[in-house]
């Protein structure tokens, strides 16, 4: 009989591990202990398994390589990897002017009058569940009034922009490092039509990895997918780490992008400032049931943000601090 095999001895600092599992192994546990709260018979049981579950959590912390996805990150996470915070602020009487030129393109207008239309019809045939509906008006309207007769806009759901290993983030002082893997939510894509570049993006069989290199403007939409009472701050740090991955990626300078469920909008750019990386996030601006229902004022600033942030072309429309 063949004797048994072993499997090699291995260290921490020779083995990539996944923290995102042993993330979702402590959430599972603290549901767990709050559907136990109150029962003397497993008190002593689910206190003790947690706290060697947190022992267990502060080792994993020493591996080598720590791996998680874009929805494992947490704030901390970033702190540690030295990402900075910076606040985003928009020149009201821009923007006002700038909200105001749109409708006076006239299919820009008519776009966003029929877009209007439609989510005020989302929202008053459904009391929950919105959110996706309203992003996916908005990026399609955003399409039909982007595109041209020489430039088009690809929308690419799920797509994967890490490679096999991830992309690392580190801090430059203290060495910390985290390896990012995942799909960001919306890739949306402005090229220009020729080259056949509309088949490459969008036809079964086509070369997803073209996508950025071929983009004269782009844009990350993160999608809040809204679970319990999380508020929309905590994914954050999701849309953050989404941003990084495609700025290392693609080697770029900087990434606009903006986190979203529907009825609250943050815009966002991430930049590469001397070594560092910084975020600057905008004060969210609501598109709520009442507000449609009132008007289409706050449609129409969150369409030409997006737009903006898709290809920006105006400067004095914001600034930093």
């Amino acid at each position: 009989m063949a004797g048994k095999s072993h499997k090699r001895k291995r260290s921490l600092q020779d083995s990539p591990v996944d923290l995102s599992k042993m993330r979702m192994a402590l959430n599972c546990l603290e549901s767990l202990k709050e559907e136990l709260d109150g029962i003397e018979e497993t008190r002593a049981e689910i206190t003790e398994i947690w706290e060697h579950v947190r022992v267990l959590e502060a080792i994993l912390q020493g591996a080598k390589k720590p791996r998680m996805t874009f929805s494992a990150i947490k704030h901390e996470d970033l702190k540690n990897a030295g990402i900075e915070r910076k606040r985003l602020y928009f020149e009201r009487v821009k923007l006002a002017e700038l909200t105001k030129d749109l409708t006076t393109n006239a299919a820009a207008h008519a776009e966003i009058v029929d877009l209007h239309s439609r989510i005020k019809k989302i929202y008053c045939t459904r009391e929950h569940g919105c959110s996706r509906m309203v992003l996916d008006a908005v990026v399609l309207a955003l399409a039909e009034i982007v595109s041209t007769e020489k430039s088009g806009v690809a929308i690419l759901p799920e797509m994967r922009i890490t490679p096999r290993d991830g992309v690392q983030i580190s801090h430059p002082v203290s060495g910390y490092e985290l390896w990012l893997s995942g799909s960001v939510d919306y890739a949306i894509i402005q090229y220009d039509d020729l080259k056949d570049y509309k088949s490459r993006l969008l036809l079964p069989g086509g070369y997803r990895e073209d996508a950025i290199e071929i983009a004269k403007g782009r844009l990350l939409l993160v999608e809040a997918k809204r679970q319990g009472e999380r508020d929309l701050a905590s994914y954050i740090p999701e849309a953050v780490s989404q941003a990084i991955a495609l700025l290392k990626t693609a080697k770029l300078p900087e990434v606009r992008f903006c986190l979203s469920d529907g009825q609250t909008w943050i815009f966002f750019i991430l930049k590469s400032e001397n070594g560092t990386l910084t975020y600057y996030d905008s004060p969210p601006r609501l598109l709520s049931r009442e507000s449609v229902a009132a008007s289409d004022a706050d449609l129409r600033e969150i369409v030409l943000l997006v737009c903006e942030w898709l290809r920006p072309t105006t400067t004095g429309l914001f600034g930093v601090e």
